[in-house]
């Protein structure tokens, strides 16, 4: 099966996604924009579709960060999330403005795509299989602040 983003990860010398990515069903929580927000349209996009300048920049230097920057990010757990936007917000008061102001949730099926194993924050990411769309999936449960 072919991957959303395939012609880009194609043009990578790494495997991506990597061979620790499995097909599952996953509660998942994600920063998202609400409706009536500029930027609502976006809010399933990875990062490099969004800005594919930043390929060039230190973040996304190595091919194994590009990699991550054409998949979604996602946390395990509503307190997870929380915990992170807190630590961004910390470093960027500003961060609602980039990442989202609300914090949605929905079940990643296996059907949808590649995730990588939780990491120690409780995130994970999504590499989605073509014709995958996780707007209709999740659902805006809280504001960030």
């Amino acid at each position: 099966m072919n991957f959303k983003y395939q012609k880009y990860l194609e043009r990578l010398f790494v495997q991506c996604p990597p061979s620790d990515y499995t097909s599952q069903e996953r509660i998942a929580f994600r920063f998202v924009f609400e409706p009536t927000h500029k930027n609502y349209k976006n809010n399933f996009l990875p990062v490099l579709i969004l800005k594919p300048a930043r390929q060039t920049g230190r973040r996304f230097k190595k091919d194994s960060s590009k990699c991550q920057g054409y998949a979604l990010s996602f946390f395990e757990t509503l307190k997870n999330i929380k915990q992170r936007y807190i630590e961004l917000k910390r470093d960027n008061p500003n961060i609602c403005e980039q990442i989202g102001t609300h914090i949605a949730q929905g079940v990643i099926e296996k059907e949808d795509g590649l995730v990588s194993p939780i990491d120690k924050k409780g995130h994970f990411s999504l590499h989605e299989f073509e014709g995958t769309q996780l707007e209709n999936k999740f659902r805006i449960i809280c504001p960030l602040e």
